[in-house]
């Protein structure tokens, strides 16, 4: 379990997280959700240490984060950071000689499952293909848990239906998954729990299938109701 306890994040005077607390189990798919600006990026940052933050506390799986959590957690960032003269199989050579925890076998698997060329470079790609090739490199490691940052973002629907089907595959398999997206329709089937945030901090946390079975309402019900008050 991810346990994010009363965070608070400044950026010189400015406020981005005032007291965000959740928890995100391993096994199911939490979404944060919110308009932009209210911190979800940040929270992810400050998940992986890469952002300090003011106050509170982040415990994965009990323990606070420490060198020996990353080979728990990966991050897949809204855009690429592999070089884009490099050819997709020389990005799985990098990840495989940098990281004890690359799972060779699955980055194979995923490359015929997400229909990409391990020849292609990087640069020649589109913007679908290249938003695949990131979402390889990060569900190819054997972590228990993957942060994904608007993993949809300005791709073609095609290439948004084949990723939201990574969420249904065995390739998930057991991980926890924190992600933002604002495409919520193409996972909003998917998702197990849902954290509505707002001006830095958290407004409403919920079950996704309580919502739907207990409520009749689905996400982007409950966030016209929360968001237009």
């Amino acid at each position: 379990m991810i346990e994010v306890k009363e965070v608070t994040k400044n950026y010189g005077r400015k406020k981005i997280l005032k007291g965000v607390s959740f928890t995100a189990n391993k096994g199911e798919i939490t979404c944060l959700l919110g308009i932009n600006g209210v911190g979800k990026t940040t929270i992810l940052n400050a998940i992986m240490a890469l952002t300090p933050i003011n106050k509170g506390q982040i415990l994965i799986n009990g323990e606070t984060i420490n060198k020996n959590m990353f080979e728990k957690i990966t991050f897949i960032p809204d855009a690429i950071t592999m070089l884009p003269q490099m050819k997709i199989s020389e990005a799985m050579e990098f990840m495989n000689d940098f990281y004890t925890c690359w799972n060779q076998k699955r980055a194979t698997e995923l490359l015929g499952f997400l229909r990409l060329n391990e020849q292609d470079r990087i640069s020649s790609l589109s913007k679908g293909n290249t938003a695949k090739v990131n979402l390889l490199l990060g569900l190819a490691m054997d972590v228990d848990f993957v942060l994904m940052d608007e993993p949809f973002s300005g791709i073609d629907m095609f290439s948004r239906e084949e990723i939201a089907k990574v969420f249904t595959s065995h390739l998930i398999e057991n991980r926890g998954v924190i992600i933002t997206t604002h495409e919520i329709g193409d996972i909003e089937h998917l998702i197990d729990k849902v954290v509505l945030l707002d001006e830095g901090i958290v407004i409403r946390e919920f079950s996704a299938e309580e919502a739907r079975e207990n409520e009749g309402k689905s996400v982007v019900d409950v966030m016209r109701e929360v968001y237009q008050k």
